[in-house]
């Protein structure tokens, strides 16, 4: 008899959705004990200012209390081992209070696009400033309740998803934040 473990890097956006919503997400089969560096991505979160709890086998995230106006916190991380989680951190990063600083993800831009630029490009279009670092990217967070009211006066934003399914789903989490965001090619998950 053989356990699986859950894929750790497909957890990272139900985590994260509870990161930028403040809700409380369980992940099961990715917890403590996973041999998967994405399964690392909890602590990110708890860098940031989430609350999280780990077993060997289970992550929970509760985000900041937008209640109280709490908010995530800018950091500076070394993603190189956890480099297809970068887009779901820098979507977090987007909605932070401060400036994020992720590195070590160079071989990301040779994945189904160049990852660093496509998120850098979209970003813009959303009004949210970044720019590529030499190995990585930095994020400059804003105030999402500012940044969708701003969306909401120019217009929706049509976020191009390069055909590559973690473009499409870190930018569904920032979606789940900021109203007025979409995909040009949602289907690019379909696997």
């Amino acid at each position: 008899r053989f356990e699986v473990e859950g894929d750790a890097s497909s957890a990272t956006y139900p985590l994260a959705f509870a990161a930028v919503t403040g809700g409380t997400v369980t992940v099961q089969n990715v917890g403590s004990a996973s041999v998967q560096g994405d399964a690392r991505f909890g602590m990110l979160l708890r860098d940031m200012g989430c609350d999280v709890q780990q077993t060997p086998t289970t992550t929970t995230v509760t985000g900041p209390n937008r209640d109280t106006n709490e908010k995530l916190k800018a950091i500076k991380i070394d993603m190189s081992d956890m480099t297809d989680a970068f887009m779901t951190a820098a979507v977090c990063a987007a909605v932070a209070n401060g400036t994020t600083d992720i590195f070590n993800i160079a071989n990301q831009r040779v994945k189904e696009c160049n990852r660093i630029a496509a998120m850098v490009r979209e970003f813009s279009k959303c009004g949210i400033r970044s720019e590529e670092l030499e190995t990585g990217i930095r994020i400059y967070g804003c105030d999402a309740d500012v940044l969708s009211k701003q969306i909401q006066q120019d217009g929706d934003v049509l976020v191009h998803c390069y055909n590559d399914h973690r473009i499409a789903m870190s930018f569904g989490v920032l979606s789940s934040r900021i109203e007025n965001i979409f995909m040009d090619n949602k289907q690019c998950v379909d696997k």
